[in-house]
């Protein structure tokens, strides 16, 4: 996502938090969180809690270039950063101008318990495809408790009313309603990437009927169900099909990490009839009127597959284009979905970008498409026909000659006696000249005589 132009170093900002932050929870930030946001939106979560106050006050503020120097970034990379701690309900951000400048609050959230991480259904998915299933299971089994209990044991333990007696429970008094409100925290901020709305929910839940699948299962993991639809170009029927794998035979209930685990499976066989390329979902926003571009009909093709084609289906495609053996690893895979994920660009336009770059690399990797995205985003790339448009601009730049390569280069004469089958000219010697020749000899050597004399 840009940054918007309003959101500037310069700009002040205070610190509160809305619940309370533990050892235990800082734990639970660097193992389960930094995998989704990344080091650097770690490190500015934690900075902000080294500056929490339970009363902070707008005197307080500071200016925004204090973390840009104590995280070694820029403006940029801060707000990258804040928007991924506010997409996973770590920081809620407000702002505000008064007569001093523009000012943000930033609210800080402790992150949701390890059970609440692993039953979301959109946390607990984004994080198996971050660290993968191997990874997965260690971090569940780090946060799984395991209590001594033995089937001998008898629980005497008392309640309390057999230990406290309240001489006055009719009337609540003041002050203990007082510090209710006090201590009441926020909830936290809802995780969300969108419902899917287009589509056909009504289709699949039919589809779904005559399964053991639970009751309301569809609608209460909807948004989870729309991630892998959308990335994989599935339609109901065959999102139905994977549901009912995915879901447990004796209690009906819907396992996402196996759902998410047969859609690759599925799509990694040779054999993927199960599975169209078309999308099958609406993209997420309509996009606005381009200038007509006057495409050669290789643009066109291209085009045509990237808007027909869901980001799995045409990652797999380019790759089979560039080697009929290749296929797509699954950090290619991680590395595109997180792109689309992202929402920066529209998913035909990453399709043309994945072409793009699998015409100069054999694979894909996450530092690698960020940095043309990067290149993308000021160069204000927002549509399939301007990313066309942009390949052509930078595809000319590459072949333009460079300015010093005009000038004429230097010719020297080769000498005659470096040129082939030379042979050198002599003239003949006359007596007289040979006379001259031998009474100089005939004086040089009296005087070397004459010295060894002496």
């Amino acid at each position: 996502m840009e940054r918007p132009q309003s959101f500037m170093a310069q700009d002040d900002y205070i610190v509160t938090q809305a619940t309370y932050f533990t050892d235990h929870d800082q734990q639970v930030a660097v193992a389960l969180y930094q995998p989704l946001v990344g080091p650097v939106a770690l490190a500015l979560y934690l900075s902000l809690w080294q500056e929490a106050a339970p009363r902070p006050v707008l005197t307080d503020r500071r200016s925004q270039t204090r973390l840009l120097d104590l995280l070694n970034i820029n403006v940029e990379t801060l707000y990258q950063a804040r928007i991924k701690l506010e997409a996973v309900g770590l920081l809620k951000t407000y702002t505000a101008t008064d007569a001093i400048s523009r000012y943000y609050a930033y609210e800080l959230y402790a992150p949701v318990t390890p059970p609440e991480f692993f039953a979301d259904d959109l946390l607990g998915m984004l994080l198996y495809d971050r660290v993968g299933q191997s990874r997965y299971d260690e971090l569940a089994q780090q946060f799984t408790l395991h209590p001594v209990r033995r089937e001998d044991w008898q629980d005497v333990s008392q309640n309390f009313l057999s230990v406290f007696e309240l001489t006055n429970v009719l009337d609540q008094p003041a002050a203990v309603a007082k510090a209710q409100r006090q201590l009441a925290q926020k909830p936290h901020p809802e995780v969300s990437l969108g419902t899917g709305d287009g589509y056909d929910w009504v289709l699949l839940t039919q589809l779904t009927q005559r399964t053991n699948l639970k009751a309301g299962a569809i609608d209460a993991n909807r948004e989870a169900l729309y991630q892998v639809a959308r990335f994989y170009g599935l339609n109901p029927p065959q999102l139905a099909t994977l549901i009912t794998a995915a879901t447990d035979v004796m209690t009906g209930e819907l396992h996402l990490k196996q759902l998410r685990e047969f859609a690759e499976q599925k799509y990694s066989q040779p054999q993927k009839a199960a599975f169209t390329t078309g999308r099958q979902s609406p993209p997420a926003a309509s996009e606005p009127a381009k200038p007509a571009l006057a495409l050669t009909p290789a643009e066109t093709a291209l085009l045509k597959k990237a808007t027909s084609m869901a980001p799995r289906a045409f990652l797999e495609a380019a790759k089979k284009a560039k080697n009929a053996r290749a296929f797509a690893a699954p950090n290619e895979t991680y590395a595109v979905r997180d792109l689309v994920q992202r929402r920066t660009f529209p998913e035909a336009t990453v399709n043309i970008l994945v072409d793009y770059v699998l015409r100069s690399y054999d694979s894909l990797s996450q530092a690698l498409l960020n940095g043309y995205v990067s290149r993308w985003v000021n160069a204000n790339v927002d549509s399939p026909q301007s990313a066309l448009a942009q390949i052509r601009k930078e595809t000319q730049a590459k072949a333009k000659p460079r300015a010093n390569s005009q000038r004429p280069s230097r010719q020297e004469e080769t000498p005659a006696w470096m040129q082939p089958g030379y042979t050198p000219k002599t003239q003949p010697v006359s007596a007289e000249r040979k006379d001259k020749i031998a009474a100089r000899l005939a004086k040089l050597k009296a005087l070397e005589e004459g010295g060894r004399q002496e």
